[in-house]
């Protein structure tokens, strides 16, 4: 199994977590069946990045609202946000050095996966703009 998709589900396990979270004020409430965790998964880095987004929300949303400038962050649709901030939190806060194009392009797909018609446009749209600044 190639290290690529292990963490690609490691990403889309780690979102889906993280938008569960945005239901839910106690993260302890937030629980996924064991079925959810595929043996092929690196679950230490979907683990990583739950805990790493849970731990920098704040920082992570004052990281993106300026690139916001069509939608607020906080009035952004759930799904998206979640996508953000996980790409975000590879971006900035990961001990890894992983590209930027692999994580906005892995962003996009979870847009395309999860999101609606037009998310993936926004995902990439925000995220392009931040990378280009840094």
């Amino acid at each position: 199994m190639s290290k690529k998709r292990n963490r690609r589900e490691a990403r889309q396990y780690a979102f889906q977590v993280l938008y569960a979270n945005e239901f839910h004020t106690c993260n302890d409430d937030v629980i996924f069946p064991e079925g959810e965790v595929t043996l092929s998964m690196d679950i230490a880095y979907a683990n990583q990045m739950i805990d790493g987004v849970l731990a920098h929300t704040e920082e992570i949303d004052t990281i993106l609202n300026p690139f916001c400038t069509k939608r607020k962050l906080e009035l952004m649709d759930k799904v998206d946000r979640a996508i953000l901030r996980l790409a975000i939190w590879e971006l900035n806060y990961n001990s890894e050095d992983v590209s930027p194009s692999i994580v906005i392009n892995e962003a996009v797909q979870l847009a395309k996966s999860f999101g609606s018609d037009a998310s993936y446009k926004l995902i990439n749209a925000i995220l392009d703009a931040y990378n280009k600044s840094k």
